[in-house]
């Protein structure tokens, strides 16, 4: 039987290695489209704060050594843009795009950060942290440019872990929030304000209730524009959420909620032979 898995960061790399281990006979191939697989993706505010100091340490599993460990085909820097259920087809591509047949089929293509569209979005010194490429495009940009202040948009887990990393490289910091308060659906006000004093004494201004309305800058961000007026920046990290990466499957039938599969107590979903994991897919939760 031949299982195709899309997706190789940690849900999609322990779905190929458990199907590999229970059934060793089985060709199991996995695609994804980064240039790496398995990385620490709550370290990478880390490593721009430079606790965590070289890229290897992002890195848990290369293609190779997973390939080595578990018996599982990697294909780095490989996208998939389509799926024809009828047929079990997936279409990926590489440097050109080509057609994959499978028995099964695993979607574990995760999340992507959430940009709003709005003026200057496309700015040089405009980063969201989702990838170890993103991470290190950071801690590059801040040196080459001589960076000092940064605006970090959203006030969730990313965005405070990267406005106290950025601190750590000498910068003066902003957090621009719309929610009312930090920490949404994370913590009740009480608690988010508890936090928020705490950091506001460590010198990080977080504006709550403001929406980021421009991005200045010609080429590259000088600052942003608020509703009650313009904060000078270097750089601006974009941290405001993460949307389900499924819009290749969009034709194809699979059901799902506001972008994210649905799946049974098993992550499968409505399509035959076709299953769903990570952040990408809606999971039965124990509590709820």
């Amino acid at each position: 039987m031949k299982v195709v898995v899309l997706g190789g960061v940690a849900a999609g790399t322990k779905a190929a290695a458990k199907l590999k281990r229970e059934n060793p006979e089985n060709e199991v191939i996995l695609y994804t489209k980064g240039k790496n697989i398995s990385y620490a993706g709550c370290g990478l505010p880390y490593f721009v704060g430079g606790d965590i100091e070289t890229e290897e340490e992002l890195i848990v599993n290369t293609p190779k050594k997973f390939t080595t460990l578990t018996g599982v085909k990697v294909c780095t820097e490989s996208e998939a843009i389509g799926v024809d259920p009828d047929k079990k087809i997936v279409f990926i591509r590489q440097q050109e795009v080509c057609p994959v047949s499978y028995d099964k089929l695993v979607i574990a293509t995760g999340a992507k950060p959430f940009v709003p569209e709005m003026e200057g979005s496309q700015l040089e010194g405009v980063f969201s942290i989702r990838t170890p490429e993103d991470a290190i495009g950071v801690r590059a940009y801040i040196k080459e440019n001589s960076c000092k202040k940064a605006v970090v948009a959203g006030a969730g887990f990313i965005g405070l872990e990267m406005a106290e990393n950025l601190m750590k490289q000498g910068m003066s910091v902003t957090v621009v929030d719309m929610a009312a308060q930090i920490l949404p659906e994370i913590f009740d006000v009480e608690m988010a304000d508890f936090i928020r004093r705490s950091l506001q004494k460590k010198g990080l201004p977080i504006f709550t209730g403001t929406a980021l309305e421009k991005v200045e800058g010609t080429h590259r961000v000088t600052g942003v524009k608020l509703p009650s007026g313009k904060l000078p920046a270097d750089l601006l990290v974009m941290a405001v959420g993460i949307r389900p990466a499924t819009e290749f499957l969009d034709g194809t039938g699979i059901r799902m909620d506001r972008g994210v599969i649905v799946t049974d107590g098993h992550g499968k979903t409505n399509l035959e032979d076709i299953y769903a994991v990570g952040d990408c897919a809606l999971v039965n939760n124990r509590v709820t």
